[in-house]
């Protein structure tokens, strides 16, 4: 077969189909989630000893740190680093692996790619981004054969986010545990990471306050996470193209906060406490929560920033002071629930003078006299108490699925039921049942996996990966939005057991 030289921004599409005239048809290729489009041609590229990693020479600069990524997973995948070299598309030679950008398929976009397979693998892509996901793909047939049968594919997500929510406030997850899934996460095209750093039980010795802190390390559980350690995960993340959101819940779940800051907890006309809520007509609370936000919003360089914000639960007459607050903020109008909302957009300035977006639980944002919560506020609804989806994009919010059902892995109670998740589910369906319109679909931006660790002793570390690991290829298909490769989920799990684990999984983790 006589080889075209084009240049790395040329025609790719005409190129792969002057090299396929005439062949065979190969079928669709076992990858999770399941490309977008394939056109099979016939025979197949070879991975070989002397395969080589070959960036378009414009675009060197651009794909260096993917490269080098893919490097070390294909030297975790076959014992041997292959070479990295720049070069034109001319220069490739029979068993490299291209990789260029400058696509000009918008239908691409930021995450999606193009991959040709001749005697040479290119991958194609708008942003690097993109690459990286093209490099995720042949990764995942690389593993199950040093052969990738010839075709070409085009492939991007419905949804740009995709991930897991990890409760490590009552559990302590090890920051080996915690990188081994940044690596599973990008083996399956999802791209982010929601830490929710402290939570509280109404037993006192499943609570915790799981990350270092300068301003109070008070507060501090004995079993975290430094912020060497938090930094060294963030670096690792942002080369497997992982967003990483931390969350300090506030002004409720505090439990492990308040122990050592007591005279700032809520309590009730009667004197009763109400557990975990500060006492938000304080003033010492608002100081207390802008020192540990400002400390970490200096730590996490990502867009977002969760405050939590669910589960106050001071409604009613029963907290006269929360009342007066609220109308001395608020206006003679106000209610108890207001002195909360306005909360809510106290730590959202807070939070947007550090140039982040703020994030937070749906469930309380609903039911003030006098406040409504800032539009730009993400929520992230997973129950259906207080408004439904379609209420909230219509008071301007954007909105992320993280329903109850299915995407909730809970110690020692419900987990997923991945044959609905598969078979039924995808992310614009809601707890419930609950939609949005169809213009509106836009508004939501994905859906995550959560890890809640009601009972912490009940599951190991290990056991909860493993519990998980089908979930989230489950959830990595249903928000990658392509259709499914089987009809029903038990015809998906061979294709489970084929792709496995990310080469580089840990034997103990």
């Amino acid at each position: 077969m006589k080889l075209r030289t084009v240049s790395a921004n040329g025609d790719l599409e005409a190129y792969w189909e002057y090299h396929l005239a005439g062949t065979v048809s190969n079928a669709k290729l076992p990858v999770i989630p399941a490309l977008r489009e394939w056109h099979g041609g016939s025979g197949s590229y070879s991975y070989q000893p002397g395969t080589r990693i070959v960036r378009s020479r414009a675009h060197a600069a651009a794909l260096a740190i993917t490269a080098a990524t893919f490097a070390d997973d294909l030297a975790a995948l076959t014992g041997r680093r292959p070479v990295q070299a720049v070069g034109a598309a001319g220069e490739v030679r029979k068993g490299d692996i291209f990789l260029t950008l400058g696509a000009p398929d918008r239908t691409l976009g930021r995450e999606g790619y193009a991959l040709g397979s001749t005697d040479r693998l290119t991958v194609s892509a708008r942003t690097d981004t993109g690459a990286f996901y093209g490099t995720r793909t042949v990764l995942q047939l690389l593993k199950q054969k040093r052969t990738v049968p010839r075709g070409t594919a085009r492939d991007w997500p419905t949804k740009p986010e995709r991930g897991l929510m990890v409760d490590v406030g009552r559990k302590y997850f090890t920051p080996r545990w915690l990188a081994a899934h940044i690596k599973e996460l990008a083996y399956l095209k999802l791209n982010y990471l929601h830490l929710h750093l402290h939570l509280h039980l109404h037993l006192s010795d499943n609570q915790g306050f799981r990350i270092e802190s300068a301003s109070h390390p008070e507060v501090v559980s004995s079993q975290h996470l430094t912020k060497r350690q938090v930094l060294d995960l963030i670096a690792l993340a942002a080369r497997y193209k992982i967003t990483v959101v931390p969350e300090i819940e506030a002004p409720g779940h505090l439990t492990a906060v308040l122990a050592k800051h007591p005279h700032l907890r809520l309590t009730d006309r009667t004197g009763k406490v109400r557990e975990g809520a500060i006492d938000l007509s304080k003033p010492g609370a608002y100081q207390l929560i802008k020192e540990l936000y400002t400390e970490y919003l200096k730590l996490f360089p990502g867009p977002y920033f969760h405050i939590g914000a669910d589960e106050y639960g001071a409604d009613g007459n029963g907290y006269p002071q929360l009342l007066a607050h609220a109308r001395k903020q608020h206006g003679p109008k106000a209610g108890v629930r207001d002195a909360y909302l306005g909360f809510v957009n106290w730590a959202n300035r807070l939070v947007r003078a550090h140039g982040k977006t703020t994030r937070a639980w749906s469930d309380g944002i609903h039911g003030g006299n006098t406040v409504t919560v800032d539009r730009n506020v993400i929520l992230e609804y997973w129950y259906t108490h207080g408004l439904t989806p379609q209420q909230h994009v219509d008071n301007g919010h954007r909105i992320i699925n993280a329903s109850w059902h299915p995407t909730y892995y809970i110690l020692g109670g419900n987990t997923p039921d991945t044959a609905f998740g598969y078979e039924k589910w995808h992310a614009d369906l809601f707890e419930a049942g609950g939609t949005l319109k169809p213009h509106d679909r836009a508004r939501n931006l994905g859906a995550k996996l959560h890890v809640w660790c009601d009972l912490p002793h009940l599951q190991t570390q290990q056991q909860v990966a493993a519990g998980i690991m089908q979930p989230l290829r489950m959830l990595s298909q249903q928000t990658w939005g392509s259709v499914r490769p089987a009809h029903a989920w038990a015809q998906f799990q061979p294709i489970i057991d084929t792709i496995g684990r990310n080469p580089a999984w840990p034997k103990q983790i």
